[in-house]
């Protein structure tokens, strides 16, 4: 998505919902996260907000990526961002759960 796409949603989401207002910062923030975002994509997902939300949009709640670029840049990471987040969080965690020295004596005879 290029700036000026990103203006116009940010018009449009400022035109629709007048508590939201557009600064230099949230531009820059925005266009940190939407450049690699589908901007027609953008617009449906934004138009299907506007039509059953009265407060604005998060940019989650409206972000789309181009599939090409989630395949070769980020393997496999799911579009919402709490599935991603879960993904992230489980891979960190130990394959097998550490046991007790304890443990390993009780469960000797099971």
């Amino acid at each position: 998505m290029e700036k000026h796409e990103l203006m116009k949603i940010l018009v449009l989401i400022e035109s629709v919902y007048p508590e939201f207002t557009v600064k230099d910062e949230t531009v820059e923030n925005w266009f940190a996260v939407c450049r690699e975002m589908d901007y027609s994509l953008v617009m449906k997902k934004l138009s299907a907000h506007i039509r059953k939300s009265p407060y604005p949009p998060l940019m989650t709640e409206i972000a789309v990526y181009n599939e090409d670029d989630l395949v070769s840049g980020r393997e496999g990471m799911l579009l919402e961002e709490e599935g991603w987040i879960q993904m992230k969080h489980d891979s960190l965690l130990p394959k097998e759960p550490p046991q007790m020295p304890w443990q390993n004596e009780y469960f000797v005879g099971l």
